[in-house]
């Protein structure tokens, strides 16, 4: 009598290795065509990282086999932590979900960031728009006006969350140089720390992409506004070539170390990337298609048009690769840095 069953189980074990050997020889432009690929956003609407990644989805379809339909997602909260944790935990690994967030998804584990359940070195990277410069900055009415001042005098600067580059920065900064950073948490993103340095709520902002300065607040540069006191990158952005880099602001090798080791995430300032898993021949696809994207005349025109940086972009492979060397960091220097990043305390 158990026949019947046996050979109901063998069918079915049959049918079930025959799917999955056609989804297996289905290409990337099979899967994908007459698909949806939700695009998720690290940040509230109407932000620089929410204007960088409505940018991409709209030029993704005319790279990406297949040419599925791209929708933004946004997907706020802990700086990109909330939208990491659901990738690598709930999203599908097909391919039909990719996000874009901060560099600082590629550490906020390696640091024991609040809340951040994930291995980045276990994600698919798939690209990186940027290597952004964030920045400290004044208003024009502050006395605080030059990195020097900011060793000396108190700057009231607004923040987003505990775990956002506003907050997370000048912390770090204020542990590792001592600057007089006054940090004022609980904005609701870039736009709204903004208005409220616009409003004269506060007197600064501790953290933010350059990127976003020139492609929402040119006015601020144009009708000098604002004073850049110092970037939070390794290197100068060509068009502040005046203003020093924290780096430079180093008393010691090991200050120089342990901020090498927080901002060394500024070299891919618009990461892109998946859940753990996409099959490789789809990885392969989106990491092309994201390859040719930055090559492209038509979206290269339209990123000058809104005034968006597409400065040095990084490969998925490149991203990868930087990844693992950050976590490959000496314990010490990463304790270290943990502790200057820490918001808790």
């Amino acid at each position: 009598m158990f026949k019947p069953m046996a050979r109901r189980a063998a069918l079915f074990i049959a049918a079930t290795l025959s799917l999955t050997a056609v989804a297996r020889s289905e290409t990337p432009a099979e899967f994908y065509k007459g698909k949806d690929v939700r695009m998720l956003i690290s940040h509230p609407p109407g932000g620089g990282y929410d204007i960088y990644a409505r940018l991409f989805a709209r030029h993704l379809t005319r790279f990406l086999d297949g040419h599925p339909n791209v929708i933004p997602q946004n997907m706020p909260g802990a700086a990109g932590i909330v939208m990491a944790n659901s990738m690598a935990a709930q999203q599908p690994s097909d391919g039909t979900v990719i996000g874009l967030g901060p560099g600082s998804i590629g550490t906020a584990d390696l640091f024991g960031a609040s809340g951040a359940r994930y291995d980045a070195r276990k994600f698919s990277w798939i690209g990186s728009m940027n290597a952004d410069v964030g920045v400290s900055l004044s208003w024009h009415t502050s006395p605080v006006k030059t990195a020097a001042d900011l060793m000396k005098t108190e700057l009231i600067v607004g923040g987003a969350g505990a775990t956002d580059q506003s907050v997370v920065f000048p912390t770090a900064l204020n542990r590792i140089l001592g600057t007089k950073f006054k940090i004022i948490p609980g904005y609701a993103g870039s736009a709204a720390t903004s208005l409220a340095l616009e409003r004269g709520e506060i007197s600064g902002i501790g953290g933010m992409n350059f990127s976003s300065i020139l492609a929402n607040k040119p006015d601020w540069l144009r009708d000098k506004q604002v004073n850049i006191l110092v970037q939070l990158a390794l290197d100068r952005h060509p068009d502040l070539p005046d203003v020093p880099t924290v780096v430079e602001l180093a008393k010691t090798d090991q200050q120089r170390a342990v901020l090498e080791l927080v901002f060394s995430q500024s070299s891919m300032g618009r990461a892109i990337l998946g859940p753990p898993g996409i099959p490789a021949d789809r990885l392969k696809a989106l990491r092309s298609a994201f390859d040719a994207m930055m090559k492209d005349k038509a979206f290269l025109a339209e990123a000058e048009k809104m005034k968006m940086e597409i400065n040095q972009p990084m490969s998925g492979e490149q991203m990868a690769q930087l990844v693992d060397k950050l976590y490959r960091a000496t314990p010490a220097i990463v304790k270290e840095a943990s502790a200057a990043i820490d918001t808790s305390k």
